[in-house]
C-alpha cells in the first residue's frame, strides 16, 4: 500500500450512531440501485479545514460553542446536496444529506489559529455519503435522489478527521480516520 503524505485535516460533526445507521441504509440503497464510480465517505459533516488537529480542550470549547449556537433544536437532514471538497490534491465533490445548520464561523474562535480557511463549501453542512470526481456527470443525477425520510438527531459530536489519497495495487482511493469524539453538551444543559 502506497500512502501519499498529503493528508488533509478537517473538523467534522458526527451524528449519533442511531442517525449514522439510518444514513448507512440510505448509502446502501443507492449502491444497490446501481451507483458506481464513487468513493465512500464517513457519515460526518465537514465544518472546517484544519492546518493541524484541534487538541482536546479546543474540541470541548468548540463543541460547547456549537451547541450554544444550535440551541435545543434537532439537527435535521432532509435534502441531498453536492459541494466541492478538496482531498489534499484532487478536487472532488462531496455528496450527501444537507443539515439544517448554517456553518457558524464564530464558533471556531477557540481553534481559529488551526483553521486553514473557510472555503465556500463549508457554508453548506453536508453529512458525507460519497466522494466523486468533480468532472463526474453523476452529480446532477445524485441530486435527484432524495433521502427517503428525514433523519433527525440532537446527539452529535465533533472530532478531527484526517483523509489522504492511497494507492493499492494501482487502484486509487482515500483513507480516512476520525479522531476521538467530543460530544456536544445536552441541550437541557444550556445556561
Amino acid at each position: 500500500m502506497d500512502t501519499k503524505k498529503n493528508r488533509q485535516f478537517f473538523l467534522v460533526l458526527v451524528p449519533h450512531q442511531d442517525a449514522r445507521a439510518e444514513l448507512q441504509k440510505y448509502s446502501d440503497s443507492m449502491i444497490k440501485n446501481g451507483l458506481s464510480g464513487v468513493y465512500s465517505f464517513p457519515h460526518a459533516a465537514p465544518l472546517a479545514s484544519l492546518l493541524k488537529p484541534l487538541n482536546v480542550n479546543e474540541l470541548k470549547q468548540t463543541a460547547r460553542s456549537l451547541r450554544d449556537y444550535a440551541g435545543k433544536e434537532k439537527f435535521l437532514a432532509a435534502e441531498t446536496s453536492v459541494c466541492e471538497f478538496n482531498t489534499g490534491g484532487e478536487k472532488m465533490n462531496l455528496f450527501g444529506p444537507r443539515l439544517n445548520l448554517k456553518n457558524p464561523l464564530n464558533v471556531y474562535n477557540n481553534g481559529h489559529k488551526k483553521i486553514d480557511k473557510f472555503d465556500s463549501f463549508f457554508s453548506e453542512v453536508i453529512i458525507g455519503s460519497f466522494l466523486l470526481p468533480k468532472t463526474s456527470e453523476q452529480s446532477r443525477i445524485l441530486l435527484q435522489l432524495q433521502i427517503n425520510k428525514e433523519i433527525s438527531f440532537r446527539a452529535a459530536a465533533i472530532a478531527n478527521m484526517a483523509i489522504c489519497p492511497v494507492t493499492i495495487n494501482d487502484e486509487s482511493g482515500y483513507k480516512w480516520k476520525i479522531g476521538k469524539l467530543c460530544w456536544l453538551p445536552r441541550p437541557n444543559m444550556l445556561s
